[in-house]
């Protein structure tokens, strides 16, 4: 009895000091509006980059060595005839020179036509020049139809800069890598709007524009968060009749929201588009845990007329439960600190900050408003007519009434899990789809990443670090030969690789305008020319963005056609492969892999180590809590199995329902695996409590049904119909979360309502006589 005397203290302190329990929440809540007020929603690539693992040391290598990688990607395409037109080429032109006079980003890194690195080598009797490929726009059929001939004759332009049908040419321009993306979105976004019309169409991808899409579309978001509000809210007011019935848990939710944005400022976290839905799962948290409180309050207002002891029957009653759910609830969230990932670790301490402040906002709130303000007033004639949720409930009370019924339902149980881990066989890690699976097919974004596959060869760049034994060693032929062996071992046995471009490159075009064989020269002296050369009749730095200046540092870059997770991880262990198999020069090493496809790469590594990991222990330590809390493991064994059930269709579902898994979609899991086990912890308790008044198990199991669970069927149901409103959010990764998200929640309550009392009826478990501890 040791723990039910714990909880009769806590209860009694916390009724003798109610007025604080209601007012230091209020307090609280206040003072939280304040360290709030000045929060920035804002997507930061930094917070989605795991920043120990060795792709990201690559990654901060080529920036320090080449300046920022961080690309937009510039399609201009024309609706009639094809771009060599002096109207469009002037054109480009001022869209390229708008973009390169932006201050964010690196004007060496700026890739068109009219860009200094792109060259044209001539041929003439008495040598030969290296030049701009297009210093003035050409005017007469003449002049159009050299350009033509001079674009056709350079593979570093034709197919990478403009399409082969000459329909589209593409500007590349790589922003420093400290910008947010909003600001460079919004700045690419005014440029190209200026010159967006009949004539042409301009489409624009990479990861800035697609963050920076995301940035200016959240108050989308907030209104769907409004519409799920009023719809809770709504249900909750038809559902208890009372204004206290939706008063009180709204105020109890809006207080945990406002505790766990604080905590923002508190630990200098940041909140974006992904982390914000976690002030609104910890407002579904508070409004479930509420509900039961509610439940409760009414049906003992029912009964007795003291206030105060309707407060102490309801805390004493709950306590020992909501504990326990909330100590999963925190689990859940808390487990996702040990991804080291930095909008992981924000997640982890908003959303297990936000779940312990339910002690306040629901433990001690509640029921010190139960016994201050006073008690409802109810039609005793109207007391027990449940309407709608009685007929469902009887309905599942009819299902253990007859073992027949309970083994069939154990059978559809069963093969709900075997579908389930179906599912958990084809989740992918990371994107599946080109594009991005967080907007729609439809979206700008994946329109024009779809346009800039189809007339080029790829838009994601992937990025690898070339370092020479010491200065000058990569003047070297051999070390030339080793670039270029990696670069076409790629493009031959990725078909997803695409245009790529390296030091090797130039050195072949050189050779193949003076030697006329595409090929890397065998001699160090004729490498070493050719460099000079270009150098020579470039502007300062100019080639920096290939080499650097002492010839000892380089990188290759390929662009890739997608960023799908299995695209990434075929090409890294593709390169790892020639790495290890083929690398033999002794000039030169190999370090990988840089760019978006590394640091997605890097992402995607660290979720699929982590991941099954952090989930085993999670359930390991919720299943040791609530052996605990009930004195037996048979007890605990049986409401596990429903978190079981949970977890299982929570990853299941992300394969069944083809959901990525990714940063933006671990948040979910963490919530699918916290409520998967609430339900049941309040249901089994309920159990319990009428078992200890002396009636047999299926007379306290229907008692418990139709109290406690009437809670868990409101719960439920309100909350799946609310987050269903996400649906129709214009983020398609919103709108499968919502869907998701709401199915679980449904299928959770139906677990607890159908398949723990078949469980429990079948074992007769012991702990059901026994007092739960803390």
């Amino acid at each position: 009895m040791a723990g039910l005397v714990k909880e009769e203290q806590i209860a009694k302190f916390i009724l003798k000091w109610r007025l604080l329990g209601i007012f230091l929440p209020i307090f609280l809540s206040i003072v939280s509006l304040f360290l709030i007020r000045d929060i920035k929603i804002e997507t930061r690539q930094i917070d989605f980059i795991p920043s120990k693992h060795r792709f990201i040391s690559v990654q901060n290598t080529l920036n320090q060595l080449f300046g920022g990688l961080n690309r937009v990607n510039i399609a201009i395409e024309v609706q009639q005839g094809d771009i060599l037109q002096p109207a469009v080429l002037k054109e480009v032109q001022q869209i390229a020179e708008e973009i390169q006079l932006l201050d964010e980003v690196n004007p060496r890194r700026v890739h068109s036509l009219f860009a200094q690195n792109v060259k044209h080598i001539e041929i003439w009797p008495d040598g030969f020049s290296v030049t701009k490929l297009l210093r003035e726009i050409p005017q007469t059929p003449q002049e159009l139809a050299s350009l033509r001939k001079k674009i056709e004759h350079n593979p570093l332009v034709y197919g990478p800069l403009v399409s082969k049908d000459f329909k589209a040419t593409l500007i590349q321009a790589d922003f420093k890598e400290d910008i947010p993306a909003h600001q460079i979105y919004a700045k690419v976004k005014e440029i190209v709007s200026r010159y967006q019309g009949a004539d042409v169409n301009i489409y624009l991808s990479g990861r800035p524009i697609l963050e920076g899409y995301i940035d200016t579309h959240l108050s989308f978001i907030f209104h769907i968060f409004a519409v799920t509000l009023v719809i809770i809210l709504s249900l909750l007011f038809l559902a208890f009749r009372k204004k206290r019935g939706f008063l009180l848990p709204l105020l109890a939710g809006s207080m945990s929201v406002v505790f766990s944005l604080a905590m923002i400022n508190v630990f200098h976290l940041t909140l974006n588009p992904f982390t914000i839905l976690i002030p609104f799962l910890i407002f579904i948290l508070a409004i479930s845990h509420s509900i039961q409180f509610m439940e409760r309050y009414f049906e003992e207002s029912h009964l007795k007329t003291d206030k105060t002891h309707i407060a102490h029957t309801v805390l004493v009653s709950l306590l020992s439960p909501i504990r326990a759910s909330i100590f999963t609830d925190f689990l859940g969230f808390f487990s996702l600190i040990l991804i080291p990932i930095p909008a992981m670790k924000s997640i982890a301490v908003l959303g297990s900050l936000g779940v312990l402040s339910l002690f306040i906002s629901v433990v001690m709130f509640l029921p010190a408003c139960f016994a201050t303000f006073p008690l409802p007033h109810f039609k005793r004639e109207n007391s027990n007519n449940l309407g709608f949720t009685a007929f469902i409930l009887k309905r599942f009370m009819w299902l253990w009434q007859r073992k027949w019924r309970m083994y069939f339902m154990l059978t559809l149980f069963v093969c709900l899990f075997i579908t389930a881990v179906y599912g958990i066989k084809h989740i992918e890690i990371g994107e599946n789809e080109p594009g991005t699976s967080i907007l729609y097919r439809n979206a700008p974004y994946n329109v024009a990443e779809r346009k800039i596959n189809k007339y080029f060869e790829g838009s994601n760049p992937y990025y690898l670090l070339v370092k020479g034994k010491g200065p000058e060693s990569l003047l070297k032929s051999e070390a030339i030969q080793e670039i270029d062996e990696l670069n076409r071992f790629l493009r031959h046995n990725l078909k997803e690789v695409g245009y790529s471009l390296s030091v090797a490159d130039y050195i072949k075009l050189m050779n193949l305008a003076i030697q006329h064989q595409f090929e890397v020269p065998k001699k160090d002296s004729t490498i070493g020319e050719y460099i000079f050369l270009y150098e020579s009749n470039a502007f300062p730095g100019e080639f920096d963005a290939f080499i650097t200046p002492d010839h000892q540092f380089a990188n290759i870059r390929f662009d890739l056609k997608d960023c799908q997770g299995t695209t990434i991880q075929r090409v890294v262990s593709l390169t790892k492969q020639w790495i290890k198999n083929y690398h033999r020069s002794h000039l030169l090493s190999f370090d990988y892999a840089g760019g978006l496809i590394g640091i997605l790469g890097a992402t995607n590594e660290i979720i699929k180590k982590s991941l099954f990991t952090n989930m085993a222990v999670l359930c390991l330590l919720i299943f040791l809590r609530i052996t605990l809390a009930l004195r037996s493991f048979t007890g605990g064994l049986i409401l596990f199995i429903p978190l079981a059930f949970s977890i299982a269709l929570t990853f299941g579902s992300f394969g069944l329902f083809n959901i990525p898994f990714t940063v933006a979609t671990l948040p979910v899991a963490a919530m699918g695996t916290g409520l998967g086990i609430d339900y049941s912890i309040y249901l089994a308790s309920r159990i319990k409590e009428e078992k200890e008044k002396g009636v047999n198990l299926i007379t306290a199991i229907n008692r418990a049904v139709f109290t406690c669970g009437k809670a868990v069927f409101f719960t439920g149901s309100i909350l799946t119909i609310g987050i269903w409103s996400w649906v129709w959010s214009n983020l398609k990764l919103q709108a499968k979360l919502g869907g998701t998200l709401g199915f679980l929640l449904f299928i959770n309550m139906l677990s607890a309502l159908i398949i723990l009392p078949i469980f429990i009826l079948l074992l007769k478990p012991n702990f059901l006589m026994k007092p739960m501890d803390k």
